[in-house]
């Protein structure tokens, strides 16, 4: 974590330059005195003062004998014959002003400097953002084909399923599947088209299981994932073509208040106020008795565009979601569908099981919600808006994994997958894994599309809108 430093020591000749003469006022009265007697009295002729042959010592308080009026002009004058001192206290001015800029986040327009640069503040701490050696260019924007076409992109968490297994070495492997989104403005509905998928892969992986990829979201233009298992944050690079895309590590995060060797158990992201927030489920870990062992899933990490880390107990935002929609102990909710929105200034929950019984896994399969629950940002009010899906598609198997905001709709219609885990407690020969996407408005709840099955036996829980096409930039 690079912090940057506060220094306070200055020049006490800046502060004499800066300081006004004309501060006492008995001086201020006795100088326009002077200066009227000497105008009556000796008025000054052309060469009668050779500017270059006073002192640097002499008093610039009486206008008699200096060539200049004003603050400015006295200014300018000290720093002709001050040079150095005068250099030096406007370089002291401005590296405290640059370091209490850095100190309080801010930035000025983006550059890419030539050399990375170990500390960084404002745009440099962006381009080496989880140590980086480039920006992010992935635009949000680039996504906006039009007013109704939109790039968007799915990514899998397939579980134990993610391993190659005719790999020599361990090498783990995920999904990315990207689409095209296109609104009918007559009907107001939508309809999807799916593209070529690619394989993101990796080595890195925690006890054997890697790359289960559960979120997918651009911050800083930078396309980013997170792995459930490592708790690594990933991002997603575009090969020189943008016809392939690969993986880069920027940070392992650990699970709870930190304190733990246990990779955190992402499963949402979003961003508020500047900051990249990832969560987890949600729910305490317990035993088979149904006792807490811990909470390390309650917790939050926070992101800063410098990369700076910080962690928050969440534990009282999502009691207080469950209490709303009827899951309290020994119920319970699962959790990874969460964004903060920006328009409507609400936490918007997309549970993907609720239950308002003890924790099993057999029967937990089988708890998946069709509720929004929105929530302020103070969490002291909430509602739970049900969405009117068709009765076949109320398939309790079929929980929310992941969704995204449509642009241009201020954050009323959302893109979402509802995802299949069926017979996944016992062998992984056994388990079936299938995801489907949908369109609804989160205020209402009218669908907008109904459920389309993703043609893969891969269960998706990442969707982001994002054009992957986006080739890197030719870096100077």
């Amino acid at each position: 974590m690079l912090r940057g430093s506060k220094h306070s020591q200055s020049s006490s000749s800046v502060v004499s330059l800066l300081k006004s003469p004309s501060s006492n006022n008995s001086t201020v009265h006795s100088i326009k005195r002077m200066e009227a007697e000497t105008v009556e009295t000796a008025p000054l002729n052309e060469g009668d003062i050779d500017i270059m042959k006073i002192e640097r010592s002499e008093s610039m308080a009486y206008a008699a004998h200096s060539p200049v009026g004003s603050l400015w002009s006295k200014l300018a004058y000290h720093a002709r014959f001050n040079t150095k001192t005068f250099a030096a206290g406007i370089g002291s001015i401005l590296v405290i002003l640059a370091l209490v800029a850095d100190e309080m986040g801010v930035s000025s327009p983006r550059m890419i400097p030539d050399v990375g640069s170990i500390r960084g503040g404002g745009s440099y701490a962006r381009e080496h953002w989880g140590g980086a050696v480039h920006a992010g260019y992935f635009d949000p924007r680039d996504a906006v084909i039009d007013q109704r076409t939109f790039h968007f992109a799915a990514v899998t968490d397939l579980d134990k399923l993610s391993v190659v297994r005719d790999s020599k070495k361990p090498l783990f492997r995920a999904t990315l599947l990207p689409g095209i989104l296109t609104r009918d403005d007559s009907t107001n509905r939508y309809v999807i088209k799916f593209e070529e998928p690619r394989t993101l892969v990796s080595q890195h992986n925690e006890a054997g299981r890697g790359m289960e990829l559960s979120e997918l979201t651009v911050y800083k233009n930078r396309l980013l994932s997170f792995d459930d298992r490592t708790g690594t944050v990933f991002e997603i690079l575009s090969s020189a073509d943008g016809k392939n895309s690969y993986v880069v590590p920027r940070f392992v995060i650990t699970e709870g208040d930190g304190d733990t060797d246990k990779g955190m158990k992402w499963e949402w992201a979003t961003i508020k106020n500047n900051e990249l927030i990832l969560g987890s489920m949600g729910k305490e870990f317990t035993n088979s008795a149904g006792e807490i062992e811990n909470t390390n899933n309650l917790w939050v990490a926070v992101l800063n565009e410098r990369g700076e880390l910080r962690r928050d107990d969440w534990q009282d935002k999502f009691t207080f979601v469950r209490q709303l929609v009827g899951a309290g102990p020994p119920g319970y909710i699962i959790m990874e569908a969460i964004l903060w929105s920006d328009h409507l200034k609400q936490w918007v929950f997309l549970p993907r099981r609720i239950s308002s019984t003890m924790y099993d896994e057999n029967e937990d399969e089988r708890k998946g919600s069709n509720k929004v629950v929105l929530v302020n940002d103070k969490f002291t009010e909430g509602r739970v808006v049900e969405i009117k899906m068709k009765p076949t598609d109320m398939d309790p198997l079929h929980g929310f994994s992941t969704f995204a905001f449509v642009p241009g709709t201020r954050d009323h219609h959302a893109l979402a997958v509802r995802s299949v885990e069926e017979d996944c407690t016992g062998a992984d020969e056994l388990c079936k894994q299938r995801s489907y996407v949908m369109v609804f408005d989160i205020l209402t709840g009218e669908v907008l599309m109904d459920e389309v099955k993703i043609d893969m036996t891969e269960k998706f829980e990442g969707i982001e809108f994002v054009n992957i096409h986006t080739p890197p930039p030719e870096w100077k």
